[in-house]
């Protein structure tokens, strides 16, 4: 088999031996060694066209070749991007740190505000976001609002697992007058939340409910368990101790 060893023959003599090399490292050792060894021009055409080319189009080094090109095209669009982004991420932070804050005062109307003006946009199905307005919503004494929220936290993510989310889940059946739901959350809680709150709130749910015997046991238990810890407890975890302990 001669060679032309004009340019145009020089050049297709180094892309043919690319094929093979690239077919060889890259395990393509099958059928496309076949062709490129007895079809060597048309073989490399369809080797670049059909192997090298749509790997080339998947890699990293080409997105990035790519949005080089754009960013040429149009030099402010990665400034305008960058800048777009941050702005929201920041805005939004900032307004759930302050919503915090509200919160933590009692502001719960304002708190609320806060996280509506935060869940726009990329952030309009976010988890901590989503929560922190139920909690808001629950704390004004809007259970529907709040367990609106959880709902709507679930159907963005399934598969979201959160203590607090079903707490407050659990908060607003009881708000909402649906006693026994509550009572059967609050007792899948238990074990699964940090602290008395759950027991403690399972024992009220079913001391409503007309089952003194079984509030009593909560109670007792909510006792048995964390009675010792006491000195380990935060405030609030402390307040449901000392209540489990004044139904007993």
């Amino acid at each position: 088999m001669g060679f032309d060893f004009s340019l145009y023959g020089i050049l297709g003599l180094v892309l043919y031996a690319g094929c093979i090399i690239h077919a060889i490292r890259t395990g393509r050792i099958n059928y496309w060694l076949f062709i490129l060894i007895f079809l060597p021009g048309l073989g490399s055409l369809l080797y670049l066209l059909f192997e090298v080319l749509p790997e080339l189009r998947h890699s990293h080094a080409a997105r990035r070749a790519a949005s080089g090109l754009g960013a040429a095209l149009d030099p402010n669009r990665r400034l305008r991007e960058s800048r777009a982004n941050l702005e929201i991420v920041d805005t939004a932070e900032n307004r759930r740190q302050l919503a915090e804050e509200r919160m933590k005062r009692g502001q719960w109307a304002e708190a609320e505000a806060l996280y509506w003006a935060a869940l726009v946009g990329p952030l309009a199905d976010d988890p901590a976001l989503l929560i922190g307005l139920a909690k808001a919503l629950a704390g004004r004494g809007d259970h529907q609002g709040a367990l609106d929220a959880i709902d709507r936290l679930y159907r963005a993510e399934p598969k979201h697992e959160s203590r607090e989310a079903r707490l407050i889940h659990a908060r607003a059946l009881e708000g909402l007058g649906r006693t026994q739901e509550a009572a059967d959350e609050y007792r899948a809680l238990i074990g699964y939340t940090i602290g008395p709150e759950a027991q403690v709130r399972y024992g009220l749910m079913l001391k409503k409910l007309g089952d003194a015997a079984g509030a009593r046991e909560a109670f007792a238990e909510a006792v048995r368990t964390y009675g010792r810890q006491r000195g380990r407890l935060d405030a609030d975890e402390r307040a449901w101790l000392a209540e489990a302990e004044r139904n007993l």
